[in-house]
């Protein structure tokens, strides 16, 4: 059955208008599957396998949230209830937001309350048989490996009939900054297994140079003041502390916790207030979209839902007009139209229609957008660019030339999509119109865009750029009006404070202003000893930067660690037994770091829990543009064009010969660039080159392939020889054969270069040498 491609276009639309419309919405993640189990023994005695709770209970859960600046504190209590009619023990599965860190464990029954000791994870265990000597342990909390159903299980050992017990859980997250507020999304919980709905209350204080405003739970204000109140269940609760920036400029808090033996902890916020409440300057919106063959990795389903919600977050008025390119750039709408459905339908249907082919010509369809913005009308535009940020050898210089913009008449957001976990290797070229016009850039993984795109009335917002951070720690490089970001360190206590600076112009204030310089001021005092130390891109700080100074010994921090307990893959946090008649003197050995053998009355089950998710791999391939498939590509693609290329120009010049060299750019599966420098017959050489961009390559896989660019450079001969037509890939009698550069992107760059060696030139001549390889030359 055929559909008219506008019918299709229609439905893309009304999706992408179900999917990401209202930039109000918030997004919500799926419930998480935190599950009450039981076992034990049954009443005639034997064995209780592990099952969803049906005897033992919930019987009340409350929460209780604590915001200091971006660190929250949660404490979750649970009274657990066993009403017989035997013992029973309990595992809980239990999911935390992302990053947090579970950092105290408490039961209380009958015997009264006990606090958690750290003990390691992988510690043995052994059945009660010392009679009065040691109880059971009864409790502990584990960390799951990455990929499993939760992120923690709690195992509880048995409760007695008729009894109950409460279970306290103390985690810390850090909060995002979002939308102009600080963000904690808790997530929900099942009802599986008996578990009850939590109650809980959330407080909130900020740092110097903004108030919270209102707490939100859901997007909705609660009617109590000075605390929200809320309920989790089946579905996540987001808490949203709204910011009053007392200033223009970003504010930056400082949060320090000391460690110990020397050493502290510091968190690092900076929170940039929305600066402008309407989008960016300007109601003529141009859109520019890459819809080369990179771009394929990407998908047009979700360049257009960008399109979508961008164009419903512009200002009522607006006029839309775009351009498309790949190796050619053209107008889609031939004018200026109103912002509504059908001139952002035939958008996204120029992007949607049509082969995808070879060829990223950014540089034609800046210099084309300069000449549709300057009309002659005087209202300010905002140039929105939409690409893979594939784009060759250009650099930023180069598209503010083609660009050629001025701050007072044109702003500029570059939005950048990647596919998979990749990074762009053009992100910094394409950022460089937003940094001297005003603007932002937004680079998002196509993985987050259904989250991203809930905010996308921040992109439209200026943002200011090339940010840094004294102190070794690293910035994104620019912040967009109302969000942010946060940074942990392990220093040395005492030092200089932290400053954040820009380095000429900031985008968010047009070019000629001054540049930022702003001191952290100190933050309300939170808990994140035990949050730094289990950060894992801290753990190795005793060979870190050079600019954080040299980090704790191994066995410095292993006391560190004892001291601000947290739960990780290599520690646990257990309740031991108070029972018998050692049972204080082996709770002063352990937690003096002494061995730990955790003591169980019926053991633990733990063995339905699946393997860890694959791994998606990053870059640890071979480059996906390998040495023979270079070569292929010359003798199977280009070879047979270019000698018809040839045969046609012939007619017209009979004793037409030279060699033609190549300059090939390559990247994600796409002949980004080809430069030539030919032999000056405009028609052969126009042909050569259409013949370098018609060659097709297999698009990479990202989750093997490394995300890499390659450069080609080679000769390729055509001369006459016995009156017949001769092409010659590399020439086997010169030193020059097929040199080709592999730079390997995204963030750190890495080079590995790729040589090929041009020993079977083609076209019938039989080489009488093979010819010495020329080292590879690599081109940042």
């Amino acid at each position: 059955m055929h559909v008219p491609p506008a019918l299709v276009a229609a439905l893309v639309a009304a999706l992408a208008a179900a999917l990401c419309g209202a930039a109000t919405l918030v997004a919500r993640p799926a419930a998480a599957e935190a599950t009450l189990f039981e076992h034990g023994r049954d009443a005639e005695g034997g064995a209780l396998g592990l099952r969803p709770a049906s005897q033992l209970y919930e019987a009340a859960c409350d929460v209780d949230v604590q915001l200091r600046g971006a660190v929250a504190t949660v404490e979750i209590r649970q009274r657990l209830v066993n009403p017989g009619p035997g013992a029973l023990a309990a595992r809980h599965d239990v999911d935390l937001p992302p990053g947090a860190v579970i950092t105290g464990l408490a039961l209380r029954g009958a015997d009264g309350a006990t606090e958690a000791v750290a003990v390691r994870a992988d510690h043995p265990t052994v059945a009660a048989t010392l009679g009065g000597v040691l109880g059971a342990d009864p409790a502990v909390v584990i960390a799951r490996p990455p990929g499993a159903a939760s992120t923690h299980t709690l195992h509880l050992q048995p409760i007695a009939p008729d009894d109950e017990v409460v279970v306290t859980t103390r985690y810390t997250a850090l909060a995002e900054v979002r939308a102009g507020a600080l963000r904690l999304v808790l997530p929900g919980r099942s009802t599986r297994g008996k578990l009850t709905a939590c109650r809980g209350t959330a407080r909130a204080a900020a740092g110097p140079g903004a108030r919270i405003t209102r707490l939100l739970v859901d997007g909705i204000e609660p009617r109590a003041r000075g605390a929200a109140t809320f309920t989790i269940d089946a579905a996540p609760v987001v808490l949203d502390a709204e910011l009053a920036f007392t200033g223009t400029t970003p504010v930056v808090w400082s949060q320090t916790e000391p460690l110990g033996e020397g050493w502290a902890a510091t968190l690092v916020t900076v929170a940039a207030p929305p600066v402008r409440a309407a989008p960016m300057t300007g109601r003529r919106v141009l859109f520019v979209v890459d819809r080369s063959r990179s771009m394929e990795l990407v998908g047009r389903a979700q360049v257009t839902r960008v399109i979508h919600a961008v164009a419903a977050a512009l200002p009522v008025g607006a006029e839309v007009e775009a351009i498309t390119f790949d190796r050619a750039a053209k107008r889609t709408l031939g004018g200026w139209r109103p912002a509504d459905a059908a001139a952002i339908t035939a958008i996204e249907q120029a992007v949607t229609t049509g082969d995808a082919v070879n060829g990223s010509d950014i540089l034609g369809a800046l210099a084309l957008a300069h000449t549709v913005l300057d009309d002659g009308r005087r209202e300010p535009a905002l140039l929105v660019l939409i690409s893979d940020g594939v784009v060759g050898e250009v650099t930023g210089r180069d598209l503010t030339a083609a660009l050629a913009g001025t701050p007072s008449s044109l702003d500029a957001l570059s939005i950048v999509l990647d596919p998979r976990h990749v990074r762009s290797p053009g992100s910094d070229a394409l950022a460089a119109p937003a940094r001297l016009l005003g603007g932002a850039l937004v680079e998002v993984s196509v993985d987050d865009l259904a989250s991203a795109l809930t905010t996308v009335d921040e992109w439209l917002r200026p943002a200011w750029m090339d940010l840094a951070l004294s102190g070794g720690l690293d910035a994104p490089g620019s912040v967009r009006a109302g969000s942010g970001f946060t940074r942990l360190r392990i220093h040395r206590t005492g030092g200089r404070p932290i400053v954040l600076t820009s380095v000429g112009a900031q985008a968010g204030a047009h070019a000629g202003e001054a540049p930022l310089r702003i001191t952290a001021g100190p933050g309300p005092a939170a808990p994140i000893a035990a949050l730094a130390l289990a950060a894992p891109e801290l753990a190795t700080l005793d060979e870190g930067p050079a600019a954080a100074g040299d980090g704790p010994t191994p066995v410095v921090r292993a006391r560190l660690e004892r001291a601000h307990p947290a739960v990780t893959l290599e520690r646990s946090l257990a309740v031991l037994t108070m029972a018998g008649k050692v049972a204080r003197s082996r709770r002063a050995m352990v937690e003096g770091g002494g061995p730990f053998e955790r003591i169980t009355a019926i053991a633990d089950i733990d063995d339905d829990v699946g393997p860890p998710a694959r791994v998606a791999a990053t870059g640890t391939g071979p480059s996906a543009v390998a040495a023979i498939t270079m070569e292929r590509l010359f003798r199977d693609q280009l070879q047979p064009r270019a000698y018809a290329c040839y045969q046609r120009a012939l007619g017209g010049a009979p004793t037409l010969a030279g060699t033609a060299h190549y300059t090939i750019v390559v990247g994600r599966g796409e002949i980004t660039q080809v430069q030539l420098q030919g032999l000056g017959h405009p028609a052969l050489d126009a042909c050569l080159r259409e013949a370098a961009f018609a060659m097709t390559l297999p698009l990479p896989d990202l989750a093997f392939h490394q995300d890499d660019q390659t450069i080609a450079r080679y000769p390729l001969t055509l001369r006459l020889s016995d009156s017949r037509p001769i092409v010659v890939i590399g020439d086997a009698d010169s030193s020059a054969p097929i040199d080709i550069d592999a730079i390997e992107g995204g963030v750190p760059a890495v080079r590995r270069p790729i040589r090929v060696d041009a020993r079977t030139p083609l076209g019938g001549l039989r080489p009488s040498t093979p010819p010495a390889t020329t080292p590879p030359r690599v081109h940042p």
